[in-house]
């Protein structure tokens, strides 16, 4: 019976935790009158405007004021991005309503996202990162916080990844996030030679003209080839696609493929 084989190769891959979340502000600064039971009179920036710091967001008076008093200016402590504005003109200003302003600051807007326990330990800050928010194109940003304790319901922890200013990006908004957290070098099988049985992990390599079983261990995977850590060595012949259709010591022809040469059915 012939079979095709490959020669095992090396390479390097790519180690990535998956994260998932949405896009939040760094950091959020609220802005208020600070003056129960003043009335606002004029209301000058509204939501996803762009301040600058100093910038007159409102003016408001008191029931004191005559009815022509040009008003108390409430101005932007920061410059940013107004992401939700309770102003509207004729209203009192109250503590109860909240802030009339929450700006965005210096307009900086991170990816907050939910990463499983077994990967939090991998983060560090300062690694490099992909975020690909919903309906949009990826942004390149890094990790800049790491939570180390996970949510004991969720078994989930939490991860901020930054990548500044983007006119594009939306609060709110869901993202997915690959973060890049190192890379191995080693021997490589495609993915398709790989067997999982229940004694063990098994490569199918052919030494002279007989099938030999070698047990294996995998480590990263990128869809198509998988790294094996231990098991083979750089000069076997591996069989480009596992299957029932050999069994250990059976006697074949191997025919060499390419390093992506066509398979067909592993014959």
């Amino acid at each position: 019976m012939s079979v095709s084989v490959r020669p095992v190769m090396k390479r390097c891959f790519r180690d990535r935790v998956e994260v998932t979340g949405f896009l939040v502000a760094r950091e959020i600064v609220d802005v208020g009158a600070e003056l129960e039971g003043a009335r606002i009179t004029q209301v000058l920036a509204q939501p996803l405007d762009e301040v600058a710091s100093g910038q007159v967001l409102a003016r408001v008076v008191q029931p004191s004021d005559p009815g022509n008093a040009p008003g108390l200016a409430v101005r932007a402590p920061v410059a940013g991005l107004i992401v939700r504005s309770a102003a509207e003109a004729g209203l009192p200003v109250s503590s109860r309503l909240g802030p009339l302003f929450r700006i965005a600051a210096k307009g900086e807007i991170e990816l907050e996202a939910h990463v499983a326990i077994d990967d939090l330990s991998r983060l560090k800050a300062g690694q490099a990162a992909s975020v690909t928010p919903l309906g949009l194109s990826s942004v390149t940003g890094k990790t800049r916080r790491i939570d180390q304790a996970a949510d004991p319901a969720t078994q989930l922890g939490r991860v901020r990844i930054g990548f500044g200013t983007d006119q594009d990006l939306r609060i709110g908004t869901f993202a997915r996030g690959i973060v890049d957290v190192g890379e191995s070098c080693g021997l490589s099988v495609p993915f398709s030679s790989v067997t999982y049985e229940p004694d063990g992990t098994i490569v199918h390599v052919v030494e002279g003209d007989r099938i030999e079983a070698r047990q294996v261990v995998v480590g990263l995977t990128d869809g198509e080839d998988a790294e094996i850590r231990s098991g083979l060595g750089e000069t076997n012949l591996v069989l480009t696609r596992a299957g029932a259709f050999v069994r250990e010591g059976d006697r074949v022809n191997p025919v060499m493929v390419g390093d992506k040469g066509s398979v067909g059915g592993g014959r």
